[in-house]
């Protein structure tokens, strides 16, 4: 005698796991299982952690700086004052030479803790030295030798002149802030990696003709990222008049 499927009770046994259809296995599919809970909740805890690994897009601000004249602006600081910067008494050395009576570069941008080295590149004698607020030294007169590096712990602007050499001039530039960066030799300058949108950026340039040698950028409104053309009243002081006349705050 031949029976159906359907009423072949082996077939239909609890026993037989073909007999059992997904939506009637206990624990899995069932509303409200523990096991179908236990899952979901893992479904959503990979979910959550894979959002917070992905990276978080950082804002980005480039800038293009010339003078009155078209000339790029170079040796500009600019900041973005977010996040204060820390003490970095293990920051790499760095140098500001001295070529043809020269400073090179005249301004040295620095994070609080770090040290500047002071080569001299001439066939000439060279003092170097400075009595700014945040740091006041002297070197010995020197050539050929080398002279220990100073350390910069606070932030400001130290004026370095040369005892010997009056129209020498540059500076060191301690920076209390992170997102800070130099305009290169085009007058370009990239801060990348903010953590938001900064309101305002302070630009400072020995040659700027503004209060402290500082000028405000209204940056609110350029959250597209394009490119910011900015003009600056900068005036190229004359070499001839000596080392007073370089410094911050214009002709004295």
């Amino acid at each position: 005698m031949n029976y159906s499927d359907a009423k072949n009770p082996a077939l239909n046994h609890p026993s037989n796991p073909s007999s059992v259809s997904d939506s009637h296995i206990p624990g899995i599919s069932e509303p409200g299982s523990p096991r179908r809970t236990n899952g979901l909740n893992r479904v959503l805890a990979c979910a959550i952690a894979a959002l917070f690994a992905m990276p978080l897009s950082a804002a980005e601000l480039t800038l293009s700086l010339q003078d009155e004249d078209g000339n790029a602006v170079t040796m500009a600081v600019v900041e973005a004052r977010l996040t204060a910067m820390e003490t970095q008494n293990n920051a790499p050395v760095v140098a500001i030479d001295q070529v043809d009576r020269r400073f090179v570069p005249m301004v040295q941008l620095v994070v609080p803790g770090q040290q500047v080295s002071f080569p001299n590149s001439d066939n000439v004698r060279h003092h170097v030295y400075s009595f700014s607020d945040i740091k006041q030294f002297s070197t010995p007169l020197y050539a050929d030798e080398n002279v220990e590096p100073i350390r910069f712990e606070t932030p400001g602007i130290a004026v370095l002149g040369c005892n010997i050499h009056d129209s020498m001039v540059a500076y060191v530039y301690v920076s209390a802030w992170q997102d800070t960066a130099l305009s290169d030799s085009n007058g370009d300058v990239a801060l990348t990696g903010l953590e938001q949108q900064p309101q305002t950026l302070h630009i400072w340039h020995p040659w700027l003709q503004s209060p402290d040698n500082f000028y405000e950028l209204d940056v609110s409104n350029n959250t597209s990222g394009e490119r910011i053309e900015l003009t600056l009243p900068i005036v190229n002081p004359d070499q001839q008049f000596g080392f007073r006349a370089l410094l911050p705050g214009g002709t004295q």
